[in-house]
């Protein structure tokens, strides 16, 4: 990521985790702290992808509101996206 650096410079970013609900954001908070280094800003919303319901049957099944959890947050990253561009 460092080797990218000024082109990551003010540009808005969404973190999307995955895995066990408490593992996943933690590992996105880690990620906020990186992205904030890079001079990223890094919208509030922050929808995780459970993995647990997958197990049962062997493939994947959206979560019940992943769908408003992931539009939610797209619309942050993209009025931020608009209020840097200045």
């Amino acid at each position: 990521m460092d080797y990218v650096y000024r082109e990551w410079n003010d540009k808005a970013a969404g973190i999307i985790s995955y895995g066990g609900w408490v593992a996943g954001a933690r590992a996105a908070e880690a990620l906020r702290l990186v992205l904030a280094e890079l001079q990223m800003a890094t919208v509030r919303a922050q929808p995780t992808i459970s993995t647990h319901p997958s197990f049962h049957t062997g493939t994947f099944v959206p979560q019940e509101g992943l769908n408003t959890a992931v539009g939610g947050m797209l619309d942050q990253v993209i009025a931020w996206s608009g209020a840097l561009r200045g």
